[in-house]
């Protein structure tokens, strides 16, 4: 490996590093199916700018189908080049309406088809004609090498490949959403510079809801505490498990000029102790050091030099004991179910901790004894009465492999539908476990859950569970079709763009509803997949006038009829007609208008 590729690895994340070596392994020779299948996972599921910039710069990459489709759909591709895809199947879809329409139309739709491809960028051209030629003529097997763009040099510049295009001018948006509208976003928003922006906003409840995001993300909280000045929302990720262990996290809390002087001289002792401890105490004056550190230690830091203990020092355990033991501090509510014996604040003994972990009654003494440090009472906890799915589900991110494993072999747990959602969630739990919980998981919004999970790596856990999410759609009827997009705020078109959007008479029954989510019409007229017909409905809904991202969507989409178009480019002010003059992918019709 040379230095250059080195440095570029060193500037990957963990999670990315792993991608990256297989589509490098894969990227100088022409792929095999199942490489193709492996691509077409990856371009769906990805959520790695860099690395998605990187799928779709290797056209005989894109000159596979599903390939291409699969980066267009998914919304962590870079705004500008899935505007350039999305321009493609666009291509193709009109090209398919070319041919079905009657002989009156052809020379009309064929100009539409000719105008387009003259729009795409010079790199997507010769891909788009390659697969032009796929759909046009049957492959048979002549013994020809077939078609395909320059196969990539064997020492490409990963920098430049992986570096995504400069963003696209910001579209307009209403903000004219009430409060529960504004919670529900922030739960369920995938796109990360809005969770940004719920992440920081100056309300509690949204800080907090947004915070309840499968998406978010370690890089996301860091970006956010650099940007907040509210002091609660510090000790909101810091009083967060999943947070609160994170080194990267620790820094960001400690280093942003929001943080509470307090919050950050706590974190800085911690790491004051932990940089002592690695160098040991080579003399009396460094043994001073860590004690004077431990006697400043909060009690709330413990619980981060225990779990550094553990990973980095075991052989410390018996100090960090020592000085917690000393430590003056309140009565916590579990010494109150223990037997009365010894001093207050002592760590309880084995015989104490068997006691809770099978009486235990309370949801807080439960949770605790669950993260036990000993296998054998975490399985009496276990088999306690008082145990709820609600409560094991809740710590169930926290465990190790080999608790998750435990939980996901145990007989009763893991048929409880909650419980074994939660596992699948699970970052340390195995890929064939997973797909055995799978089975017990009904309806849409576990599938759903698990496709918008991006710390769950288990390729083919997705793959079964977009299988399943497609079977369960199409046994629906058209009221609960409906009832389920409007439920997943269209989410559904993402994962089953083909399904949903070539069912035409439910997309028209929905559209009717006057008080449709704006959010399901502005997929619908982003996409370039949404039927002629439905377009056009949607440019006569009454929710269009309150929103100028919608009617921007449809100019930008070469499919709206130009009847509409015409109309909606009137209801623009003359700002927001200047902005979309100023994007590549506004139709050349649109552009004399203005």
């Amino acid at each position: 490996m040379s230095e250059a590729e080195g440095a570029f690895l060193a500037s990957l994340a963990e999670s990315e590093r792993i991608h990256f070596r297989h589509l490098a392994l894969v990227r100088p020779q022409l792929p095999t199916d199942s490489q193709v299948h492996m691509l077409e996972g990856l371009a769906r599921s990805l959520a790695s700018p860099r690395l998605l910039t990187l799928m779709a710069r290797t056209p005989h990459w894109l000159a596979h189908w599903p390939i291409l489709l699969g980066l267009a759909e998914n919304e962590a591709t870079p705004e500008a080049i899935r505007r350039d895809l999305e321009m493609v199947v666009s291509l193709f879809d009109q090209m398919r309406e070319m041919d079905q329409a009657p002989a009156a139309e052809k020379d009309e739709r064929s100009e539409a088809v000719k105008t387009l491809y003259s729009q795409l960028s010079p790199p997507l051209k010769p891909v788009a004609k390659l697969l032009a030629k796929q759909l046009a003529k049957t492959v048979s097997a002549t013994g020809n090498t077939q078609e395909l763009p320059p196969l990539p040099p064997e020492h490409p510049d990963w920098d430049a490949l992986t570096a995504p295009p400069a963003a696209l001018p910001p579209q307009a948006s209403g903000r004219g959403l009430h409060k529960e509208d504004r919670l529900a976003r922030a739960k369920q928003t995938a796109q990360p510079d809005e969770l940004l922006g719920f992440l920081v906003d100056p309300d509690a409840d949204l800080r907090l809801a947004a915070l309840q995001n499968p998406l978010v993300s370690e890089d996301l909280v860091c970006r956010a505490l650099a940007q907040s000045a509210d002091p609660g929302f510090f000790e909101e990720v810091y009083a967060e498990a999943r947070w609160y262990f994170r080194e990267p996290v620790r820094d960001s809390l400690q280093e942003a000029p929001g943080c509470p002087p307090e919050l950050s001289r706590r974190l800085a002792l911690s790491g004051h102790l932990v940089a002592a401890l690695e160098h040991g105490a080579r003399n009396r004056a460094a043994l001073r050091r860590i004690v004077s550190y431990f006697t400043q230690l909060e009690e709330s830091e413990y619980q981060f030099i225990t779990y550094w203990a553990k990973r980095q020092s075991p052989q410390l355990l018996r100090v960090v004991k020592y000085f917690y033991d000393r430590l003056q501090r309140q009565q916590s509510g579990l010494s109150s179910a223990l037997p009365e014996r010894g001093e207050e604040g002592r760590w309880a003994t084995m015989e104490e901790r068997v006691f809770l972990a099978t009486q235990a009654t309370q949801e807080d003494q439960i949770s605790q004894i669950l993260k036990d440090p000993d296998p054998q009472v975490f399985r009496l906890a276990l088999e306690n009465p008082a145990l709820t799915p609600r409560l094991l589900a809740s710590t169930l991110p926290a465990f190790d492999q080999a608790r998750a494993e435990l939980v996901a072999a145990h007989p009763a747990w893991s048929e409880e539908p909650l419980v074994a959602e939660a596992l699948i969630h699970q970052p340390h739990l195995t890929e064939a476990t997973a797909l055995r919980l799978l089975a017990h998981l009904p309806g849409l919004k576990p599938a759903l859950e698990i496709l918008r999970d991006p710390r769950l790596l288990h390729l083919e856990v997705k793959r079964r569970a977009l299988e399943s999410l497609r079977n369960l759609y199409l046994s629906l009827d058209i009221p609960d079709r409906i009832a389920a997009l409007r439920t997943s705020g269209g989410e559904l078109m993402r994962h089953l763009p083909q399904e949903v959007l070539q069912d035409e008479e439910t997309l028209r029954r929905m559209v009717s509803d006057r008080q449709l989510d704006p959010g399901v019409l502005l997929r619908l007229a982003r996409n370039k997949l949404t039927p002629r017909a439905v377009l056009e409905q949607i440019a006569g809904h009454p929710v269009l006038m309150a929103h100028a991202a919608i009617m921007s969507e449809l100019l930008l989409n070469p499919k709206t009829p130009r009847e509409a178009s015409v109309r909606i480019w009137g209801l623009l002010s003359e700002a927001e007609q200047q902005q979309l003059l100023r994007s590549p992918h506004l139709p050349a019709a649109l552009r004399t208008l203005g």
